[in-house]
C-alpha cells in the first residue's frame, strides 16, 4: 500500500565527521517523478530548497542516470540551473563508461560525482582520466577495503586532485580520526538501498 503521507523530498544528508551538515543528496526514485508535477519540483528547479530546509546546504548532489542522463546531454542548455556552484552532478561507473566523451566535454561547467568507484569490471584508467569533482564510497567496498595497505594512497590520489572523498554508510563505526587519516572528508548518511541510482 502506497503511503501517501510520505515526504517526496526524500534526502540523504553529508556531513563534516564534526557533525556539519555540508549537504544534501538525492535519491534516484525521487528524480523520476512526473516532471509535470510543479509542487514537488518548484516548476522544475530543485535547487530552490529554501522551504524545505532550515538553512541551504552548502552542497546539492542530484543523480543522473536514465532517462534524466539522456536529457541532460541531449538539451544541457535546458539544465543550466545545475552550473549553480553548489550543485554536484551524481553518476555511476555505468555512465561514465557509456557516456564518457559527452560527459567530459561538459565537465568545464558542470561538476561531477562518483557513487560507485570500485563495482564490478572498473576500468581504473576510465576514473583517473576524468575531471571528478568528488568521489563517495559504499560501505560496503570501504569495510572491505579500509584496512589494506594501499587504501589511503589510493584516496590521497584524489585528494590530491581536490577532490571530495565521501563515506556513504548508515552508520559511523570507527573513530572520526580514523576517517580523516584515510583521506575521507565527510560522510552521507544512506537512508535508501545500498545503491543510490536503484530504482
Amino acid at each position: 500500500m502506497k503511503n501517501n503521507a510520505y515526504n517526496p523530498y526524500v534526502t540523504e544528508r553529508i556531513r563534516r565527521f564534526d557533525g556539519a551538515l555540508t549537504g544534501i543528496c538525492y535519491s534516484a526514485p525521487f528524480m523520476h517523478c512526473e516532471q509535470g508535477s510543479h509542487t514537488l519540483l518548484n516548476e522544475r528547479n530543485i535547487i530552490t530548497l529554501q522551504n524545505h530546509l532550515p538553512a541551504m546546504p552548502e552542497l546539492i548532489i542530484i543523480p543522473l542516470q536514465g532517462n534524466m542522463l539522456t536529457q541532460f546531454l541531449q538539451a544541457t542548455d535546458n539544465y543550466s540551473f545545475l552550473r549553480s556552484d553548489n550543485v554536484r552532478l551524481a553518476i555511476n561507473y555505468d555512465a561514465l563508461q557509456q557516456a564518457g566523451p559527452e560527459l567530459r566535454s561538459r565537465a568545464s561547467d558542470f561538476r561531477f560525482w562518483l557513487y560507485d568507484l570500485a563495482s564490478p569490471g572498473t576500468r581504473w584508467q576510465n576514473i583517473e582520466n576524468f575531471p571528478l569533482s568528488g568521489i563517495v564510497l559504499t560501505d560496503e567496498f570501504f569495510s572491505e577495503n579500509y584496512l589494506k595497505f594501499s587504501f589511503p594512497f589510493m584516496l590521497s590520489s584524489f585528494r590530491e586532485r581536490e577532490a571530495e572523498v565521501i563515506l556513504r554508510t548508515s552508520r559511523l563505526v570507527l573513530p572520526e580520526e580514523s576517517y580523516t587519516r584515510l583521506h575521507i572528508s565527510g560522510w552521507q548518511e544512506q537512508r535508501t538501498s545500498s545503491n543510490l541510482f536503484e530504482v
